[in-house]
C-alpha cells in the first residue's frame, strides 16, 4: 500500500488488516499470473467482490455513521417516499406487481419503500432483493424481519417480472476500466505490484478498451486531449441489457451520482471521477487497505440511456434527485419527523436536496417497457 496515503487515514484493527493482507496476496497472485499487469476494472472487482475478502463480502459496517459513507436512505425516508409515489400508478395498474431492489445495503431503503407502498394502499406488491453479499443479506434479513413478505435472490429472475427494478447507488460500484490518451489512442491504466505495494501502470495495448473510447469520442464529437485520463464502465451496457431482459413490463429506476457524457468527459475533468471512501474520509488512492475501503466512480447517465434504448426500453425521464423528490412529494415533502421540527431531520433533508450536497450531484433515470409512466421533476432528457 501507499504509506503516505495510509498515514492520513484511521488505522484498521488487526483483524481487518489481516483480511486486507490476504486479499492483497490474492490480487498479487493474479497480477503475477497475468505477467505483471491487470486492468483496473479487474482490480476493482477483486477489491470489492472477492468472496470472503472483498469490501462487500465482509461483515464490517459500511453504511451510515459507523461505516464509510452515508446513502440517502440513511439520511431520510424522503427518497423512498418519492420512489413509491412515482411508481405507484404503474404498480397499481398491474395484476401482480413486483419490485426488485438491487444491492439493498443494510435494508434501509427496502424497509422505507415497504412502508411507503403500504401507506399508498399497495400492500400486494411483491418485494424481492438481489444481493450477492452473504454478509449484507444477513443484515437485510435482520432489518426486514416482520416487515412483510420479502424474497432474496442470488441472480436476476429467470422469468421476467412485471413491475419495477430499483437500483440506488449500485451503478457507481460497477468496475471501471481506466485509460490515458497516448499518441492519439486510449491506453489502459491498470495495476502492477512494486516494492511499496500496488501501483498504477500502463498496458502496451488493449484493443477492446481503445475501441470503446473511440466510440465514446464519436459520441462526444471530438477526440479527448493527449494525456487525458479517465475511466469507462465497459460492463454497463451488458448490465442494463440484462436488467431490461428481466422486465416483461414495467420500469427500471436508477438513482446515483453522475454526469451526462459531455460533462463527464470535459477537458478540464482530467483524472476521471474514481473516488475511495474509508470511515467517512474521501480520497483518491485505490491501493490503500484493499478490501477495507469502498471504490466507486461517477455514473455516465448518457451511457445508461443509450444502453436502455439498445435493450428495448424507453427512456421515460431523467432529472436531478432534488427535482425528483420535490416533484414526486410536493406538499407531502415534509414527513412526520420534519413536521416535528427535528433539527437533525431537517438537516438530513437539506443534504438530500441542496445543490451543493446530494440534490444536484445525484440523478434519477427512468426507463420503461410496455407502460406509460412519467418521472416527476424537471425533464432533463435533452441533456443526455
Amino acid at each position: 500500500m501507499h504509506r503516505s496515503s495510509a498515514a492520513a487515514l484511521p488505522r484498521p484493527d488487526d483483524r481487518a488488516l489481516e483480511r486486507s493482507r490476504r486479499l492483497a496476496a490474492r490480487i498479487r497472485a493474479e497480477i503475477d499470473a497475468a505477467g505483471g499487469f491487470i486492468g483496473f476494472d479487474r482490480y476493482m472487482h477483486l477489491a470489492l467482490n472477492e468472496p470472503g475478502l472483498g469490501y462487500y463480502a465482509s461483515a464490517d459496517e459500511k453504511f451510515g455513521p459507523a461505516g464509510d459513507f452515508v446513502t440517502a436512505p440513511e439520511l431520510s425516508d424522503a427518497l423512498a417516499r418519492a420512489i413509491a409515489a412515482a411508481l405507484a400508478p404503474m404498480l397499481a395498474s398491474l395484476d401482480d406487481p413486483h419490485v426488485l431492489e438491487l444491492g439493498a445495503g443494510n435494508g434501509t431503503l427496502a424497509a422505507q419503500l415497504l412502508r411507503a407502498f403500504a401507506a399508498l394502499g399497495l400492500e400486494r406488491v411483491r418485494y424481492a432483493i438481489l444481493e450477492t453479499s452473504a454478509a449484507l443479506r444477513a443484515r437485510q434479513q435482520a432489518a426486514l424481519a416482520g416487515a412483510g413478505d420479502v424474497r432474496w435472490l442470488d441472480r436476476l429472475p429467470a422469468e421476467p417480472l412485471r413491475g419495477a427494478i430499483v437500483a440506488n447507488e449500485v451503478a457507481d460500484a460497477l468496475p471501471v476500466a481506466c485509460f490515458v490518451k497516448r499518441g492519439g489512442a486510449a491506453v489502459a491504466r491498470g495495476v502492477t505490484y512494486a516494492e511499496h505495494g500496488f501501483d498504477w501502470a500502463e498496458a502496451a495495448a488493449d484493443p477492446a478498451l481503445a475501441a470503446a473510447v473511440g466510440r465514446l469520442e464519436q459520441k462526444l464529437g471530438n477526440a479527448l486531449p493527449e494525456g487525458y485520463r479517465s475511466e469507462i464502465a465497459l460492463s454497463l451496457p451488458a448490465w442494463i441489457g440484462a436488467l431490461g431482459a428481466s422486465l416483461a413490463q414495467g420500469a427500471l429506476l436508477l438513482v446515483d451520482y453522475g454526469y451526462v457524457r459531455r460533462d463527464y468527459y470535459r477537458a478540464d475533468r482530467d483524472g476521471g471521477t474514481l473516488i475511495c471512501h474509508y470511515r467517512h474520509r474521501a480520497h483518491g488512492d485505490p491501493f490503500v487497505y484493499p478490501g477495507l475501503q469502498d471504490l466507486s466512480a461517477w455514473v455516465d447517465f448518457s451511457a445508461c440511456a443509450d444502453a436502455a434504448a439498445a435493450a428495448g426500453l424507453a427512456v421515460a425521464g431523467f432529472t436531478t434527485q432534488a427535482q425528483f423528490v420535490i416533484g414526486a412529494l410536493g406538499d407531502a415533502l415534509l414527513g412526520e419527523s420534519e413536521r416535528n421540527a427535528s433539527p437533525a431531520a431537517l438537516g438530513a433533508l437539506k443534504t438530500l436536496l441542496m445543490p451543493g450536497e446530494m440534490g444536484e450531484r445525484f440523478k434519477v433515470l427512468l426507463a420503461t417497457k410496455g407502460v406509460d409512466l412519467l418521472l416527476p421533476g424537471r425533464d432533463l432528457r435533452g441533456r443526455l
